[in-house]
């Protein structure tokens, strides 16, 4: 007798069980569901394909004939993107780090001329130091948890750089307005 008492016992509960778990429930998952994955996708660093593009640069410098080349340190396409023209001489090269690099690149007496005020961004500098070079081809920049720099290249007529120190300046702030 008390084996089915305890039978009756468990197969209420098991009945009712389903109809204990009401659809509030169930809408409370969906939506935190639904935060972890705007959480995932806000936390996921931008595209640097997107941050700068060949078009940016020839409007900003009034070149033409840009494109993208693929990563290759060997002749100086180091960067997270690497634009040259159409014989393949680099133009700029953007690099898309963290605040940890932001840190080294201010301290590893290279890298920082001067601080750039107003800033672009929350902080930003330009470079290197006069130690490695006295033309101006680095302009780097921090927002938030995102430490960028854009290099330009030498001339290889004996011009100086390709891009000015303005226009490393502009392309930051486009950079800047698209993280």
């Amino acid at each position: 007798m008390l084996r089915r008492i305890a039978y009756a016992v468990l197969m209420v509960v098991l009945l009712t069980l389903p109809v204990a778990c009401d659809d509030a429930d169930l809408d409370t998952a969906d939506e935190s569901l639904e935060s972890s994955a705007d959480e995932m996708v806000t936390t996921q660093p931008t595209d640097p394909s997107v941050l700068l593009t060949p078009a940016d640069v020839e409007h900003i410098a009034g070149l033409t004939g840009l494109s993208v080349v693929p990563y290759d340190p060997a002749v100086g396409a180091g960067g997270d993107v690497n634009i040259a023209d159409e014989t393949g001489q680099l133009v700029a090269m953007l690099i898309v780090e963290g605040p940890e690099q932001w840190d080294a690149w201010l301290t590893d007496g290279f890298t920082v001329r001067e601080p750039v005020s107003p800033p672009v961004g929350d902080e930003s500098f330009i470079g290197p130091s006069p130690d490695v070079n006295e033309a101006v081809y680095i302009f780097g920049f921090l927002k938030g948890d995102t430490a960028i720099v854009i290099d330009t290249f030498f001339d290889p007529g004996g011009n100086g750089t390709i891009l000015s120190t303005e226009d490393l300046r502009a392309l930051a702030e486009v950079v800047e307005g698209r993280l």
